[in-house]
């Protein structure tokens, strides 16, 4: 009987990590690429989102246990901004469907970092980092490539297709998504894409989710129209007529005051009397007299 009860935690333990073994014997190398972009897609909303929040919110941080869209679904704390909790949420929809990149026709190493690539420089995810400074916003995209290759590194592939089997059997051709006439450049550097601080938006992307405005690239330049040119023009009008103000108009103004201000400081002097002039003397009697 002791005998049995040291050796009922055993019989335990194999009985339940026995379903575990069977699962990953029967596990194709296919099946657990499959997983692993779906884990890394994860990662990457994940870290994104949560760089947006904390720049966002100085005092709040977005918690560690939220790495899936169905529990970042469910968070609803942003004090006083509605705004960015309608943004968190649709975007965490959109990114979501970036699972389905991978996984139907090509498997290989290859489509693996070139879909996850794809990720940086869709317009939904250009479009929710836009809050961020340039230099955070790159300091972001070149974690997120190195969790890239965290995930490249672990793929499996051990049933790849040869590069003349792809070509043969017309795998090789890009999904509708992508430009073809950047497609073979992509896949022959895909190292150079993945060093990129800032990649550039593809010729046709994933439209942005609904209420989304098509944001512009990160380093195009803006256009200017006759309504910009006119602005500046006024401005500078504004410019010289406040120079001409302070210089001439105020200094003559003042001085003016100042002399008034002088004049009424001054005494008057007192008025002067008019002295009237003696009157002659009476002398009517004696003239009489006479």
């Amino acid at each position: 009987m002791p005998r049995l009860c040291q050796l009922l935690p055993l019989f335990l333990l194999l009985w339940l990590a026995g379903p575990a073994v069977l699962l990953a014997q029967t596990e194709t190398p296919a099946a657990a690429n499959k997983r692993l972009f779906d884990r890394t897609v994860d990662e990457l909303n994940f870290r994104t989102m949560e760089t947006v929040y904390d720049k966002s919110f100085a005092r709040g941080k977005f918690p560690v246990s939220l790495r899936t869209a169905k529990a970042r679904k469910a968070f609803d704390n942003f004090p006083g901004r509605d705004d960015l909790k309608k943004l968190f949420l649709n975007y965490n929809g959109v990114s979501d469907r970036f699972k389905s990149r991978f996984g139907k026709g090509r498997t290989d190493l290859v489509e693996f970092e070139k879909q996850l690539n794809s990720i940086l420089v869709d317009r939904n995810f250009e479009f929710f980092i836009r809050v961020l400074p340039r230099d955070e916003r790159v300091a972001l995209i070149r974690s997120l490539q190195r969790v890239i290759k965290q995930g490249a590194a672990q793929f499996n592939a051990s049933q790849d297709a040869a590069p003349e089997e792809l070509a043969a059997d017309g795998a090789a051709v890009p999904p509708a998504d992508i430009d073809p006439a950047s497609a073979p450049a992509s896949a022959a550097s895909p190292d150079v894409t993945a060093e990129d601080p800032q990649p550039e938006p593809e010729v046709a992307l994933a439209t942005p989710a609904a209420g989304y405005p098509a944001p512009r690239s990160l380093d195009s330049a803006p256009r200017h129209d006759w309504m910009d040119y006119l602005t500046l023009l006024l401005a500078g009008s504004s410019l010289l007529v406040l120079l001409y103000v302070v210089t001439s108009v105020l200094p003559d103004l003042r001085n003016r005051l100042d002399a008034l201000a002088e004049d009424q400081e001054r005494p008057t002097p007192p008025a002067r009397t008019r002295r009237s002039a003696p009157l002659p003397e009476d002398r009517y009697e004696d003239e009489d007299d006479n």
